[in-house]
């Protein structure tokens, strides 16, 4: 084992043993981050701040999870944090004992490859599980769809038999994670972009916070940046810039067409789709060209978009892509984390 997780598991088991606190773990192929932050604010809307952790960012790896637990808060896609590591083991340490975890941890546990929730699980106990929707993501590391869904299935396995899963019936393993499940199991049925204000809502409403509590703190600016964020200037923009998968792209188009026109969709490569990537980036540019009035592909992926107009790079198309958008367009930006489309939405503020 890496010693850095054996040290930061060691003093988050420490924490968790003493503190007991009641834990909502979420995970999914789309929407886990927007999930956790849209539960957190009812959370913390109802029970106060300093009663809930939500786990930081995309903290989610078995590196990454035991610092969400801990109140770390650190962004490893933005920061090179190599020469940090001394520090944060010495300081994961001091808070094993300094630092008593809230009545209520909300985190989102990932699984890159077979065995990463598995592997979470045997350390965290849910008593609310929640998977958003299980889709075409990192497939790359996966035989087959039906080898991620049974992963990403683990969870509604795992969760307390007193507790609460929470599933989405337009999951293609709805019925498997609905077996699997020891647990009281509420289903939900809603339009993608709409799953982390629902399940917010549900889990609310089972932890019988009041309705109007409830609405208020998802009426508040709880949806983090480059997740479906409508931003409202020159041009109105979707930032849904933070990642993308096939699933996801659908989703994030089907928000676009609700947009005015002339509708611009600026779609970046979608990575770690494994030997059917050309076929899922040819499937959404087919629905791209149907929804907007013109397809912007970034990255070299992104030519099978059959995009209007392509760039090699964000950074290219940043430069460039202002001057061929049409007055008082709807943009929608998207693409892979690794492809860096928020450079983008930066130019277009």
């Amino acid at each position: 084992m890496d010693l850095r997780a054996f040290l930061l598991w060691l003093s988050a088991n420490s924490r968790l043993a003493n503190d007991k606190p009641f834990i909502i773990a979420i995970t999914g192929s789309i929407a886990k981050t927007s999930t956790k932050e849209a539960v957190g604010a009812v959370l913390k809307r109802a029970y106060g701040e300093s009663q809930v952790r939500v786990g930081y960012g995309n903290l989610n790896t078995y590196l990454g999870l035991p610092m969400a637990i801990l109140g770390f808060k650190v962004d490893f896609y933005k920061q090179k944090i190599s020469w940090q590591w001394p520090f944060i083991l010495l300081a994961a340490i001091w808070r094993s004992f300094t630092n008593k975890l809230p009545k209520y941890l909300v985190i989102e546990m990932g699984a890159d490859k077979p065995g990463d929730l598995a592997e979470l699980l045997e350390h965290i106990t849910p008593d609310i599980g929640i998977i958003t929707l299980v889709g075409e993501a990192h497939l790359m590391n996966y035989e087959s769809s039906e080898q991620l869904g049974e992963e990403k299935g683990n969870l509604a396995q795992a969760t307390k038999p007193s507790g609460l899963v929470l599933l989405n019936r337009n999951d293609p393993f709805f019925k498997t994670h609905l077996k699997r499940s020891r647990a009281q199991v509420v289903e939900f049925e809603c339009p993608t972009a709409e799953i982390a204000h629902r399940v917010a809502e549900l889990v609310g409403k089972h932890l019988k916070i009041d309705p109007k509590t409830i609405g208020e703190a998802l009426l508040g600016d709880w949806r983090p940046a480059g997740r479906l964020q409508h931003i409202s200037g020159r041009y109105k923009v979707i930032d849904d810039s933070y990642n993308a998968s096939p699933v996801s792209m659908r989703a994030a188009l089907e928000e676009l067409s609700k947009m005015p026109k002339p509708r611009v969709a600026i779609l970046g490569s979608m990575l770690e789709l494994g030997s059917q990537e050309v076929k899922f980036h040819e499937e959404v540019g087919i629905m791209a060209h149907q929804l907007a009035d013109k397809v912007i592909g970034v990255g070299e992926l992104a030519k099978h978009y059959k995009p209007d107009k392509w760039y090699p790079t964000s950074a290219e198309a940043a430069d460039k892509v202002v001057a061929e958008l049409p007055e008082a367009a709807s943009i929608l930006v998207k693409g892979s984390h690794g492809i860096r489309t928020d450079h983008i939405v930066e130019a277009l503020h």
